[in-house]
């Protein structure tokens, strides 16, 4: 019965724990075997690594092999350390410490060194168990030096790209100093140009003048003279007994010779005060009160040597009473440079033709003047470019292409007014400039009271 006994025990011991512990050891044994299998198969290199107190073991499958190019035998026991496999000693201690703290490592990179002592970069990833003899980590590389190279070449690229960005701006800052000291030097060049255009402008007036007082001056020195000679010869005739018919000639001849010198010297006094006038306006650029009839008078004055060259007759329409608070210096400019722009450009040289002045008024603040001519015109694709600067039809033969240029610059900016030309199609040229009775004041034009 005691036999019975202990022989059913040990089969319920084999059925119960015997056989199940046998079964569960051999799920163990085939567990290890496919995770062996499949740690050998991974495409990717991957380090499985047991460390207790006394002994670490490493194990690498194929393709870690494949990927450093160590041979097994030789280097599968030993550690990345002892393989020389570090690139940077810091990545070793980090490494150390990591592994000593058991912190999981996600897509470390990391740059180590295969057999052939080439360079390769690494995403390491690690993970770690804890037993109760052991600790086991599992590691996972993936070469990403391609992507590294392809990384660094981009900031290769982005480099040179910034350095030549950097240096494209310097070429361009420089390029651009350069084009600002250009135009300051054209726009200097530009201000002479136009202050040799008022002085050539001036200086014709000179001249215009000095032929016109030639006329009165000549006259009075030669009625001068032959009254000197008649009193000379009186002063003899009076030594002997004076004849009343004598003395009634000397009389009559000494009349008229100073009704002469009066009318020469008045008409010599009137254009030198009409010259100085005009000179004074156009060197000072006062401010005052005028009348514009008086102006326009004053430049047909100065220009009248010019008008009879060239056989053109100039008329003007501007009653008393047009009134303006203006500066009459730059007006006079505007006025001398339109009539001379329609005698040089509007007529042949041989030509005759005329000039039509007129000014009426805008309302109770403006005036409109307008200069016309019935020359050849102005050809339709000039209109919009007479007013450039250094713009003329006449090239090559003293034209400058600033007169038009500087009426634009006085009218819009000193006067205050605009100007537009017309140019119809039946011929002649047409500048009409409208102006404020009372001009703007600007800071750096001194008024007439200034004492400057």
């Amino acid at each position: 019965m005691a036999a019975l006994g202990t022989l059913l025990a040990a089969a319920l011991l084999r059925i119960w724990i015997i056989e199940p512990m046998r079964r569960s050891v051999q799920r163990h044994d085939a567990d290890e075997a496919n995770f062996s299998k499949l740690f050998e198969l991974s495409p990717l290199p991957m380090v499985y690594t047991s460390a207790t107190d006394d002994y670490t073991s490493f194990h690498r499958n194929d393709a870690w092999f494949n990927a450093f190019g160590y041979p097994r035998e030789g280097s599968s026991t030993r550690s990345a350390t002892e393989l020389g496999m570090w690139v940077n000693p810091e990545d070793a201690d980090e490494m150390r410490r990591r592994t000593m703290l058991q912190q999981p490592i996600s897509n470390w990179a990391v740059e180590l060194i295969c057999a052939d002592q080439s360079r390769r970069w690494f995403s390491f990833f690690g993970r770690f168990t804890v037993g109760p003899d052991r600790v086991t980590m599992i590691s996972t590389l993936i070469d990403i030096t391609e992507q590294r190279q392809a990384q660094q070449d981009v900031l290769d690229l982005n480099t040179q790209l910034e350095d030549r960005v950097d240096e494209r701006t310097r070429q361009l800052q420089a390029a651009n100093h350069e084009l600002s000291q250009a135009l300051i030097s054209l726009r200097q060049a530009q201000d002479h140009l136009v202050q040799s255009e008022k002085l050539a402008a001036l200086g014709a007036l000179v001249a215009g003048v000095a032929h016109e007082l030639n006329t009165p001056i000549g006259n009075g020195l030669t009625v001068a003279s032959s009254l000197l000679d008649k009193t000379r010869d009186f002063a003899l005739a009076a030594n002997a007994p004076l004849q009343r018919s004598v003395l009634a000639q000397f009389v009559t001849d000494s009349v008229l010779a100073a009704d002469i010198l009066v009318r020469n010297l008045s008409r010599a006094a009137t254009l030198v005060s009409s010259f100085k006038q005009v000179a004074v306006d156009r060197t000072s650029s006062q401010r005052r009160a005028f009348e514009l009839y008086e102006l326009l008078d004053e430049v047909v004055l100065t220009l009248n040597p010019a008008i009879r060259r060239s056989l053109c007759e100039v008329q003007s329409q501007i009653a008393p009473g047009l009134r303006l608070d203006s500066y009459p210096g730059p007006l006079g400019q505007v006025l001398t440079n339109l009539i001379d722009n329609a005698l040089v450009h509007g007529f042949a040289p041989s030509q005759s033709g005329r000039v039509d002045i007129s000014a009426s008024s805008i309302g109770a603040n403006e005036v409109e003047i307008s200069v016309r001519d019935n020359g050849r015109g102005i050809d339709a694709s000039h209109l919009k470019r007479v007013f450039d600067p250094f713009f003329t039809t006449r090239l090559g033969q003293g034209g400058s292409g600033l007169g038009l240029h500087i009426v634009h610059n006085i009218v819009t900016g000193v006067l205050g007014g605009r100007v537009d030309v017309h140019s119809p199609a039946g011929g002649g040229a047409q500048f009409v400039l409208r102006l404020p009775l009372i001009a703007p004041k600007w800071p750096d034009l001194p008024d007439e009271d200034d004492n400057w």
